[in-house]
């Protein structure tokens, strides 16, 4: 009786808490098959993943990299970046992380940000997440499917079908925030995109960068058009530059600092 008051007190306390999210991505732990082996200091009761820690192919070494981390944190939000795929196609790769958000020695503490809206039941944050595919111009098609490996490694994958989930997942981004931001909720949603592709070119890879022929894989200058009001902050990976940068009001964080912290 007494523990369910305190959980209760706890969770009330939290509602005039400002929610803290370490977050982490491309670890690439295929990479030497560091699953087991890779360490980090915890910062932040909720800890986002934001794509390529590993290949879902690798699926027993992945889970026990997630089931290391159960115990340390409240809640864990994985995004899928394109590594996760390599060695699988795209349906069979979707199937693999299901499988993984389903298993029972993660204790329903993974939630799997693949077209998913997360609402804090113990304060005002609200996580949407996707991958977020990057759009190809049709120009530059040929190109990036020969310098790019996703289409080497990911069975089956074209710029077509690149595009095509880009399109999806880009209108239906849309249509959660607006559904967070215009709808009459009191506290009103702190709101955190998490993707792995990045929403914007400039300021998200490295200077010199940005005017590669092959940028689109990595990015979508998606701030500069209409439907984005209301997000706090748009966490995303893959593109191997440490940035937090503000646009149009909208904080835009990546870092391999395993500590970083963004507090909503």
């Amino acid at each position: 009786m007494m523990e369910t008051i305190l959980r209760i007190i706890l969770r009330r306390q939290r509602r005039f808490q400002r929610p803290r999210v370490q977050i982490l991505s491309d670890l690439h732990l295929e990479v030497g098959q560091q699953y087991l082996s890779y360490t980090f200091p915890v910062s932040a009761p909720y800890l986002l993943l934001a794509g390529d820690i590993g290949r879902l192919i690798d699926y027993d070494g992945y889970l026990k990299f997630l089931e290391g981390q159960v115990s340390r944190y409240e809640k864990i939000f994985l995004v899928l970046g394109n590594h996760e795929f390599y060695g699988l196609n795209y349906l069979s790769g979707l199937d693999e992380a299901r499988r993984l958000a389903n298993e029972p020695s993660l204790g329903g503490t993974l939630i799997l940000l693949n077209k998913t809206r997360w609402d804090d039941p113990s304060s005002a944050l609200t996580i949407i997440g996707c991958t977020l595919w990057s759009a190809i111009p049709e120009e530059a098609s040929d190109l990036i499917e020969s310098k790019i490996n996703d289409f080497k490694r990911i069975a089956g994958w074209t710029a077509r079908e690149h595009n095509q989930v880009h399109t999806l997942e880009a209108s239906w981004l849309r249509q959660q925030i607006a559904q967070v931001t215009k709808a009459p909720q009191s506290p009103e949603r702190q709101l955190l995109v998490a993707t792995h592709h990045a929403p914007c070119v400039e300021g998200t890879s490295r200077p010199g960068d940005s005017d590669n022929p092959w940028t689109s894989a990595f990015a979508t200058d998606l701030l500069s058009q209409r439907g984005w009001d209301g997000i706090k902050v748009w966490v995303f990976g893959h593109t191997h530059y440490s940035t937090d940068l503000v646009r149009n009001g909208l904080r835009n964080a990546h870092d391999f600092n395993p500590e970083m912290v963004v507090a909503l």
